[in-house]
């Protein structure tokens, strides 16, 4: 339950105003983020401490936000964010998340070079990190806690991609 606690107060972290004129994209925004917690919920890790996974909320939030602005975040089929989420290949057509997200925020006019909360949550999520695999002291973090290199984006797709697929898609249907 606790771990069921901390990604809704994750969520309500996150349910930053992204207008500042209290405009139509603040509930988008809000929609959003209930729209990713409540599909996170029944794959949401009940006992790992970090990993991927925690780059998931806003990961779909951002995704289901910049979407198109003619389907409701709480109407977008789990196939088309799985869809969305799918790792690309090189030479592959079509846009990564981050040209995709950061299309749709610029549609939505939002300055990503200005000091606001989701413009800071952007560049955070899609800077270059390079992979963790250990501790600060040397120690082997377990499989789950570990971070390939790349950004926090494309880290949480992956979690996504993979956990929406084998939950939604192979088994019970939203």
């Amino acid at each position: 339950m606790a771990d069921m606690r901390n990604l809704w107060w994750s969520a309500g972290q996150m349910a930053f105003g992204v207008a500042e004129d209290g405009s139509w994209r603040n509930g988008r925004w809000s929609d959003s983020l209930r729209r990713a917690a409540t599909l996170l919920e029944p794959v949401w890790p009940k006992h790992d401490t970090g990993g991927s996974f925690t780059y998931a909320l806003p990961t779909i939030a951002l995704l289901l936000y910049a979407g198109p602005l003619d389907n409701e975040p709480e109407r977008v089929p789990v196939e088309d964010i799985v869809t969305a989420l799918a790792p690309r290949r090189a030479g592959e057509d079509g846009q990564s998340l981050e040209e995709t997200v950061r299309a749709g925020l610029a549609e939505r006019q939002h300055d990503l070079g200005d000091d606001s909360q989701l413009s800071a949550l952007v560049r955070w999520l899609t800077a270059y990190r390079e992979p963790v695999t250990h501790t600060a002291s040397g120690w082997d973090l377990p499989s789950l806690e570990q971070t390939p290199g790349g950004s926090l984006l494309d880290a949480g797709a992956r979690w996504v991609h993979h956990s929406f697929t084998r939950h939604y898609l192979q088994g019970s249907a939203v």
